[in-house]
């Protein structure tokens, strides 16, 4: 049974039982109330009636002339002056004088006075008054009954009637309660289909938010939920995703080198070659196995920075640049390149090792990607509070889809030329790397024929 169903039927039970309770009380109240009030009167009317037969009988016994038949007639003439649904009962003594055919007995020893009581005899209600009347000569009593025949005529229609109000109201308030207990979970509804789309997939599938109650709110906390579970499966398919090309890329970039290595190889074993054509084939091994050897290593550097623990210390950036110089002066000299650097910052907070090849990773990017007669220019200042790196070259700069992807592992922008180069595409991968472990951001600005401007962000004062 659903949870709506349970709610609506515990709750239409419970409204319909209070309700019909309600009713019945307020029903049981007014009829006592009325009984009260027909007794009241009733009383009236008997202590008047008694006051009449007493003058009348204290003149019969004052006449000396007391017969049944007088007693019945006065009595008679009593009752039928009265209410027609009045019944008057004589004794005397331990004779029943009125009515003349009664055959019933009271033993008015056991009567103390006058007592009133309701009593119900085949579905009649009566009010009964029974007392001594006149106390002389002789004893008489008197019995006083009235029927309650009008009452009861209209407490039987207003039973009916509150039967009829009872199933009107319980029948109006199970409709209501239905209509207002769906409307009322549609929204829990609603939130279940909105779980199930999500089990079935669909990340994209958002709660009803509409109105300020609990179940509002708790569809407002459900889409926030939501909202971070599709932020992360979406992280995680991408990091999936780069995985993915990170491995098939990486497939790709040993397929050729060691398809050469073991052609070349094959041809020495197998075929008559001479001597220099030995040392030939010994040659292309060796470029190739110098390019596998430097995907390694780049791999494996890629790899201390995301799983080890990387000392950081003040670093002077002198030397720094006096090492970029020796290294990079005889790939500036074959390539006719002019390399400067203007650098306003004497020292800084990073790893050494880190920071040279995060610098000369970049700077042979920008020496590569000039012409003869091209211009490099890299340094590192401070602006804002921060350390800007940048390295600016005026070369052949990419376009916006290279500009796109040129971030990515293995990826060239000329791939012909940086293959022959011995250039892995993991440059700036690794670049990236270096820099988000130093808390910075990297920034890549290129347009075609004018150059490419590299600048990188990093905190002042650099902590892990």
């Amino acid at each position: 049974m659903k949870l709506w169903q349970k709610v609506y039927l515990v709750t239409m039970i419970l409204f319909v039982m209070l309700l019909n309770v309600g009713i019945y009380v307020v029903f049981d109240l007014t009829y006592k109330k009325d009984i009260v009030a027909e007794q009241k009167q009733a009383e009236a009317q008997y202590n008047m009636l008694t006051s009449g037969l007493i003058r009348s009988l204290e003149t019969l016994y004052q006449q000396g002339d007391v017969t049944d038949a007088k007693l019945r007639l006065v009595v008679e003439r009593y009752e039928n002056y009265y209410d027609e649904n009045l019944y008057l009962t004589l004794w005397r003594g331990d004779t029943c004088v009125y009515p003349k055919d009664a055959n019933y007995s009271i033993n008015w020893e056991q009567v103390p006075g006058k007592n009133q009581l309701i009593i119900s005899g085949k579905g009649i209600k009566k009010i009964t008054i029974q007392g001594e009347l006149y106390e002389g000569n002789e004893i008489l009593y008197l019995r006083y009954e009235k029927e309650l025949t009008e009452l009861k005529e209209v407490w039987d229609k207003l039973q009916t009637k509150y039967l009829e109000i009872s199933l009107s109201f319980s029948l109006a308030l199970v409709v209501f309660l239905f209509v207002v207990l769906r409307q009322a979970m549609k929204p829990i509804h609603e939130l279940t289909q909105v779980v199930d789309n999500m089990a079935d997939g669909d990340l994209e599938s958002r709660a009803s938010e509409q109105g300020k109650d609990e179940i509002a709110a708790l569809g407002r906390h459900f889409n926030q939920m939501a909202e971070k579970i599709q932020e992360n499966m979406e992280l995680i398919q991408r990091e999936a995703d780069v995985k993915q090309e990170f491995v098939d890329n990486f497939a790709h970039e040993l397929k050729s080198p060691l398809t050469s290595i073991y052609g070349f190889a094959e041809y020495v074993q197998k075929a008559n070659v001479s001597e220099d054509e030995k040392i030939q084939c010994m040659s292309y091994i060796m470029e190739e196995s110098k390019h596998l050897l430097q995907l390694s290593y780049t791999l494996l550097d890629m790899a201390k920075i995301r799983n080890e623990e990387i000392h950081i210390a003040e670093i002077k950036l002198d030397d720094i640049e006096e090492k970029i110089k020796k290294r990079m002066n005889a790939l500036c000299i074959e390539k006719g390149v002019e390399l400067n650097c203007d650098s306003c910052v004497q020292s800084m907070y990073a790893n050494e090792v880190l920071l040279y090849s995060l610098l000369c990773n970049l700077i042979q990017n920008a020496i590569y990607a000039c012409e003869n007669g091209g211009a490099v220019i890299w340094g590192i200042k401070e602006e804002n509070e921060k350390l800007r790196i940048y390295v600016e070259d005026n070369g052949c700069g990419m376009t916006k889809e290279q500009l796109k992807r040129v971030k990515d592992p293995f990826y060239r922008v000329d791939k012909a030329r940086s293959r022959e180069e011995g250039r892995t595409g993991l440059g700036l991968s690794l670049c990236t790397r270096i820099v988000e472990y130093h808390k910075g951001q990297l920034d890549i600005k290129s347009e075609i024929n004018k150059g490419t401007i590299v600048n990188i962000m990093l905190p002042k004062n650099f902590t892990i």
